[in-house]
């Protein structure tokens, strides 16, 4: 058989690059303080992958959303004890989240959203968990922040990529400055989660500069227009206005994620031998 002459039809449409088909958009003006999102799309070789974007308010304290692979056959999940899911809880990033959501008023628009934001992180999921990612991460903040960088903690590891992100993670008995070294030292990533009050901190600025020595990939995030004075006063930390400072006050979740995964592609890109 000549299998030159087989014809072999795509699983795409004209309509987006995923053929994404949304199953369920319920509570997604945000009214009812609670939201279901389900959709389903084609990813390579597999049909109709379905997730779901679950978000629940409790109140001004509790933002609370989950994104959940409900079916798909390369991660083996068949039945409702199989799925994978992580939650994103944090008020400032919950809701930035559903006001992208809420913009979306056609769902050509939500399609897009998801297309861009969504889709190619559960697509890395189901990449990584056959090819477990190469990229480790410590992420750097002060104490205040520390919801906001469990949500990305769950994010990364959901992934599948390790991190490190405090003092939790540290064997007992280890001396902490001694530990944040060797942390970083076997870091690939470091994620700083820059304010005012990161550069007050001896520790954060330590950690910050230790890693710009150690050759770190340094992603930051931060408003600059809050942080310029406190770079610009500091000649060891005016390295850090060459770098993209991402505002997470312009981005949902999705995005600031996409944003890290990203980055690494392209040094993954980098690390390649040219054709």
């Amino acid at each position: 058989m000549d299998f030159s002459k087989i014809q072999v039809e795509r699983l795409t449409t004209s309509l987006n690059e995923s053929n994404i088909v949304i199953l369920e958009n319920r509570g997604l003006d945000g009214s009812s303080g609670s939201a279901v999102l389900k959709f389903k799309f084609d990813y390579e070789l597999e049909k109709d992958i379905v997730a779901n974007f679950k978000y629940n308010s409790t109140g001004d304290i509790s933002i609370i959303s989950t994104l959940e692979i409900e079916k798909c056959h390369y991660l083996r999940i068949k039945t409702k004890k199989d799925r994978v899911s992580f939650h994103i809880e944090d008020k400032l990033v919950n809701t930035i989240q559903l006001k992208r959501l809420q913009v979306c008023a056609s769902n050509k628009k939500l399609k897009d959203y998801l297309e861009t934001n969504v889709v190619p992180l559960i697509t890395k999921k189901i990449k990584y968990t056959k090819f477990a990612p190469q990229f480790r991460f410590f992420l750097s903040h002060k104490a205040k922040d520390k919801p906001v960088m469990r949500t990305f903690e769950d994010g990364l590891t959901f992934l599948g990529y390790s991190t490190w992100i405090d003092e939790s993670n540290m064997p007992m008995g280890a001396h902490l400055q001694q530990a944040l070294k060797t942390s970083i030292d076997n870091c690939d990533c470091f994620v700083a989660w820059l304010n005012e009050e990161y550069f007050k901190s001896e520790y954060c600025t330590a950690e910050l500069l230790y890693a710009k020595n150690r050759g770190k990939i340094i992603l930051p995030f931060g408003v600059f227009s809050e942080i310029k004075t406190q770079l610009r006063a500091d000649e060891n930390l005016v390295f850090l206005e060459g770098l993209l400072i991402s505002n997470p006050n312009e981005m949902s979740f999705f995005e600031a994620l996409r944003r890290i995964d990203e980055t690494l592609f392209n040094f993954e890109k980098m690390a390649l031998p040219s054709s």
